[in-house]
């Protein structure tokens, strides 16, 4: 039911609100690495990567016998191995990988091959001519533990990213994305979550999800939405736009009839903004990414799986110049494509300009109280930037508009680089 993914999305993000700086601020450095991926050709570093593998093991194939077969957890680099390749993108709990790990067995000829897939995601990320993407994928996995262990039962890695995905593109679509606006929305998500008002929101959901979905049925829902209050701005962005996620990808129901029957509410258009469609489709073609490469770790636990070295040996053969292969090369394509839509749903024709960044102060401001740069707080902002058209470069502002503060700033990045002078 539509309820059932706005109930996870609140509960999962509400969790976030406590998390170190440190840690909020290593996910959203790793979201700055997805939107900025890029061009880049990864076939030929995968190719050339797999080609080595392959051949290595073939080697360990043509040399294994019965008796070579030693316990895994015997072998420094069989265990590194399983870690970074099989399990690396998968976040898998550590109790269930140790135990897989303490019954297993691999051939005592392996070494030089395991020691290479050990590196196999950081060598093929550097062969890419884009250090963005070696950043990217070394900074995903860095980020793996900290996201699953955050999540509810029964909710995988891979959903939780996408969770975060979404967030993310919510705080942008309404603020500069810092640790400070993270926590602050992950603060409205726990509200939202632990309120009474939520639950008529879910019952809406629910009974939209159940309708014929007709012009009519997606009307009363708007004028729902539309009329549904709350004691915060901020918390009342959040849920349209979720239930305006939900009903374009869970519900499939068409953008043009959300935002004509959005209209006929008279919920305001920005507020059905291609933010919430775009983000989402693109956040779908990054799970189903991620999915392909976690089905590596399947693969993995399917040839651990065979007791007899030899046949194992041969097994691992066939598969890393087979499936395995072709989900690297499906998941470094995938997330080239998959970031570039991302990136154009939160980021559309830049937008970029002094006057702009202006209206996010004091949007900020109206939603906040205040924004505070380096010590210094202030409350309220009048006139504009002293070049509101200029796109690009250093702004400024020297009409004392900053509560009695000039200032200056980097155009499209005021939340990092905004200093007060007086």
């Amino acid at each position: 039911m539509g309820s059932t993914d706005l109930i996870t999305y609140l509960n999962y993000m509400s969790t976030w609100e406590t998390e170190s700086e440190e840690n909020i601020d290593g996910i959203i450095s790793e979201q700055a690495l997805f939107v900025n991926l890029g061009e880049f050709d990864s076939d030929t570093a995968v190719n050339a990567e797999f080609t080595t593998l392959y051949d290595l093991s073939c080697e360990v194939r043509d040399l294994t016998v019965a008796e070579d077969a030693t316990q895994i957890a015997a072998d420094g680099a069989a265990v590194a191995a399983i870690w970074s390749f099989g399990l690396g993108m998968a976040a898998f709990a550590a109790l269930e990988a140790a135990e897989i790990i303490q019954q297993k067995v691999i051939s005592s000829k392996s070494t030089d091959l395991n020691n290479k897939l050990t590196s196999a995601d950081a060598d093929i990320s550097a062969q890419i001519k884009n250090s963005q993407v070696s950043d990217y994928v070394a900074k995903y996995k860095q980020n793996n533990n900290l996201i699953a262990s955050k999540a509810p039962v029964g909710l995988d890695t891979r959903t939780c990213r996408g969770l975060l995905l979404q967030f993310l593109a919510e705080v942008q679509r309404n603020t500069t994305l810092n640790v400070g606006t993270f926590k602050q929305y992950a603060e409205s998500a726990r509200r939202l979550y632990n309120s009474d008002e939520i639950n008529a929101v879910y019952d809406a959901l629910d009974t939209l999800n159940l309708s014929q979905k007709t012009d009519a049925d997606v009307k009363k829902f708007m004028d729902f939405l539309a009329g549904w209050n709350f004691p915060g701005k901020p918390e009342i962005s959040m849920v349209q736009n979720a239930c305006i996620a939900i009903m374009f990808y869970k519900l499939k129901i068409a953008n043009d009839t959300i935002k004509a029957q959005a209209e006929a509410a008279g919920l305001p258009v920005e507020e059905v903004d291609a933010t919430a469609f775009g983000a989402m489709d693109a956040v779908g073609k990054f799970i189903a990414v991620v999915a392909v490469v976690m089905s590596v770790a399947d693969v993995v636990f399917e040839i651990l799986d065979i007791e007899n070295v030899v046949t194992q040996c041969d097994k691992m053969c066939d598969q890393l110049n087979g499936p395995i292969k072709q989900s690297y090369l499906d998941y470094f394509n995938g997330i080239k494509t998959s970031a570039r839509a991302y990136k154009a749903a939160i980021q559309p024709d830049s937008g970029n300009s002094a006057g702009r960044d202006i209206q996010q102060m004091q949007s900020q401001i109206q939603q906040w109280g205040s924004i505070t740069q380096f010590g210094i707080q202030i409350s309220e902002i009048t006139g504009t930037a002293d070049n509101p058209d200029q796109k690009s470069g250093t702004a400024t502002k020297t009409d004392h508009g900053f509560s009695g503060y000039n200032g200056s700033w980097e155009i499209g990045n005021w939340g990092d680089t905004l200093r007060f002078t007086n």
